[in-house]
């Protein structure tokens, strides 16, 4: 999906968090739907999976531009 070879599974407090995040660019996390640590946002941040941006209570994030791409399409926008 990323190109990382690390097979984690989500977790349900992950799986809220992307799922809020595909419908939307740049959010607060502290007004995302469900309490994530930063523990959780690092992992996430390492996987691939979000983009992190600002500091302390300004923190933001957003899904990385390889998971909002849709399955079978290809990154550079070239269609079959």
């Amino acid at each position: 999906m990323t190109g990382k070879t690390s097979l984690e599974i989500l977790n349900m407090r992950q799986r809220t968090v992307l799922q809020y995040l595909s419908v939307a660019d740049w959010k607060m996390v502290n007004r995302l739907p469900i309490s994530a640590g930063q523990m959780t946002l690092a992992r996430m941040v390492h996987q691939g999976w979000i983009e992190m941006r600002g500091v302390e209570q300004h923190t933001e994030v957003r899904l990385t531009p390889a998971m909002r791409s849709p399955i079978g399409k290809s990154s550079a926008g070239s269609e079959s």
